[in-house]
């Protein structure tokens, strides 16, 4: 009897053990347009490295209708490895990619050692009156699991509209490993606002 008692508790353990994926996502702010496909790393590689692709400020004109961020790369390993593979949803029409920005660790100049464990975007709400951006700009949160160093965050090269939401973290032994975004797409003479939201997916390590 003990026996079993001994082996129901060990299947309970390693069942509690295993989490599985989770999905993190932006905080609705705003929410226009549709969502893209879901895109993932190769299995067993975790992002460290983003790039975003934004249109600059278009001006105070008022003919002039600014859009921000448009879209989002996340890199599945050393971004200057050139077989890392890169990872990308649904993207707007406008702007250009900018830098690449990863979990290198502040006292370590060579590859990343840390992993994608969450974000943060940088959102202007719905204005009553004015030109709408949505999302302007997006954070990573750095983990760095092998060197008992604290959280660090990395910050890409949107615009300044908004503010920032509140961060959206992976569970403990995970890394963000895919992603899905939410653009709206041409609206002609209407407004035009490119990126909206993003869900990412954490994945065990």
């Amino acid at each position: 009897m003990k026996s079993v008692f001994v082996a129901i508790s060990l299947l309970c353990a390693i069942a509690g053990s295993v989490r599985g994926n989770i999905v993190i996502e932006s905080p609705f702010q705003t929410n226009w347009g549709q969502w893209g496909s879901w895109s993932r790393c190769p299995f067993g590689t975790y992002v460290q490295a983003i790039q975003i692709r934004t249109e600059p400020y278009q001006g105070a004109g008022a003919y002039e209708d600014d859009t921000a961020v448009n879209g989002i790369r996340l890199y599945c390993g050393d971004p200057n490895n050139i077989n890392t593979a890169f990872i990308t949803s649904l993207v707007g029409e406008w702007g250009n990619w900018g830098n690449v920005f990863s979990c290198r660790s502040d006292d370590r100049p060579l590859a990343p050692d840390g992993y994608v464990t969450g974000f943060q975007l940088r959102v202007e709400g719905p204005l009553t009156f004015g030109d709408d951006t949505a999302t302007d700009n997006l954070r990573i949160l750095c983990n760095y699991p092998n060197l008992g160093i604290p959280e660090q965050t990395k910050e890409g090269d949107g615009l300044n509209f908004g503010s920032w939401t509140d961060a959206r973290r992976c569970l403990s032994n995970q890394a963000v490993c895919a992603l899905q975004t939410q653009v709206e797409p041409y609206q002609g003479d209407s407004d035009d606002t490119a990126m909206n939201n993003v869900r990412m997916e954490c994945c065990d390590r």
